[in-house]
C-alpha cells in the first residue's frame, strides 16, 4: 500500500483509514478522511499543511482529546500494539503521558498557572507509578538540565508566568519525557517561539531523539523546520493526506500540485528580483460540510480537469520508495509543472 512503511519491520504507531468528523449547526463536518500512515521506531514522520487542513485534529483523535462534538473513526490505530482508539478512559489515561506523550502547541496554556513547575512535572511521574515523590523529583531535576535549563533543582519552586516562552516550551518538552515515552506527538513545537529559541527547541528535540530513541510525530505549517528534522513526510490538505515521501525526495520531486504550490511560498535566500513577486497559491480551502467529491485541490488547482471533480475520492497514486500522491495527472505532467515553477521563480 502506499501509505505503508516496511523498512523497519513492526511499526510503534500503525494508523489506517482515520476519520474525524464534527456535528455542526449546519451539517456534519469531515475534519480528516481516510488518513493513513505507519511510524518506526526511533522515526520523525512530519505531518504539514496550512492551518485548517486536519494536522492538530487527527493528533488529537490518537491522544483522546477530541471534543464532544468530534467523533474518531478508523479501520486501524494500534499504539505498540495495543488498539487505541476504543479504548476507555480509565486505560486511555494509564497510555497517555506514558508511553505516548504530546507537546502542544502553546506552552502557557499547556502548564497549569497556579502550580509550581515542580508540581506539574512531578505529578506526571507519580500518576503513572514510576516511582516515589524522590525519585520524581530527582527525574524533573534531570531532565530540566539535559534541556538546557540551569539551576533546575531552583526552577522547580517557579511558577509558569516566572519563565520566558523558551523556558516555559522546555518545560514542557521535559513534561513530555517524564515516563521516557516511545513516541512523542509535537504539535507545533516552535509557535509563538523567536528564530533563535526556535532553532535551538528543534536542536534539543533532534537530541533527544537520538539520545532515548524515540519517535516523533512532527506538525507543522514551516517546510523549513520539516526539512531539518524529519525523515518522511505526509502533506494534508482539506483533511487527506495528498502525498507523502521521505523528506529528501520530497523535496526534491514534489508531485502533487499543492506540495509545489506549498515549497514554491517559501522565499529565495538568493538576492531578491526587485520585479519578482512572492509566490503564493490562488483561492479559498472548500467547505468540509457533507460529502466531498473528487479532489478537494481542484478549484486551486492550474492542472485540473473535468475528472477532477468527479468520483467519491481519488486515490493514493504509487510511485516506489515510500512516495505516493493523489491526483489524476501522470507524474510526467507534474514534472513538467514543476519545472515551469522553477523556472517562473528563477
Amino acid at each position: 500500500m502506499a501509505y505503508a512503511y516496511e523498512a523497519c519491520g513492526e511499526p510503534i504507531l500503525s494508523v489506517r483509514n482515520l476519520e474525524v468528523s464534527l456535528k455542526t449547526s449546519v451539517g456534519e463536518l469531515k475534519a480528516t478522511r481516510g488518513i493513513s500512515f505507519d511510524i518506526c521506531p526511533g522515526e520523525t514522520f512530519a505531518i504539514v499543511g496550512e492551518s485548517g487542513c486536519g494536522k492538530s485534529i487527527s493528533s488529537m483523535a490518537l491522544m483522546g482529546l477530541l471534543p464532544r462534538i468530534a467523533t474518531a473513526r478508523a479501520d486501524r490505530c494500534v499504539f505498540d500494539g495495543q488498539e487505541i482508539l476504543n479504548l476507555s478512559r480509565r486505560k486511555l489515561s494509564n497510555i497517555r503521558g506514558n508511553t505516548l506523550s504530546m507537546i502542544f502547541q502553546d506552552p502557557m496554556t499547556s502548564l497549569n498557572p497556579v502550580y509550581t513547575i515542580g508540581d506539574q512535572l512531578t505529578e506526571v511521574f507519580l500518576r503513572h507509578g514510576k516511582g516515589n515523590r524522590k525519585q520524581a523529583r530527582e527525574r524533573a531535576v534531570f531532565l530540566l538540565e539535559r534541556v538546557g535549563i540551569k539551576n533546575a533543582a531552583e526552577r522547580l519552586g517557579a511558577y509558569p508566568h516566572q519563565l520566558s516562552g523558551g523556558l516555559r516550551q522546555r518545560v514542557v518538552i521535559a513534561m513530555a519525557m517524564m515516563c521516557r515515552p516511545k513516541l512523542i506527538i509535537a504539535d507545533e513545537p516552535t509557535t509563538a517561539l523567536d528564530v533563535t529559541v526556535q532553532m535551538r527547541t528543534l536542536a534539543l528535540l533532534a537530541e533527544l531523539q537520538r539520545e532515548f530513541g524515540l519517535a516523533i510525530i512532527l506538525i507543522t505549517h514551516d517546510l523549513g523546520v520539516v526539512a531539518s528534522l524529519s525523515d518522511r513526510v505526509a502533506v494534508m490538505y482539506a483533511g487527506q493526506i495528498v502525498e507523502t515521501a521521505p523528506t529528501r525526495q520530497l523535496f526534491a520531486d514534489p508531485t502533487h500540485p499543492y506540495t509545489q504550490g506549498l515549497i514554491q511560498c517559501i522565499p529565495s535566500y538568493e538576492p531578491p528580483n526587485p520585479d519578482a513577486e512572492l509566490h503564493t497559491i490562488p483561492g479559498m480551502v472548500p467547505s468540509l460540510i457533507g460529502k466531498q467529491r473528487g479532489c478537494a485541490f481542484r478549484n486551486r488547482c492550474s492542472l485540473a480537469v473535468d475528472a477532477c471533480g468527479e468520483g467519491d475520492e481519488i486515490a493514493l497514486r504509487e510511485l516506489g520508495e515510500g512516495h505516493a500522491y493523489r491526483c489524476l495527472q501522470p507524474h510526467d505532467a507534474l514534472v513538467a509543472n514543476w519545472r515551469l515553477l522553477q523556472g517562473e521563480s528563477a
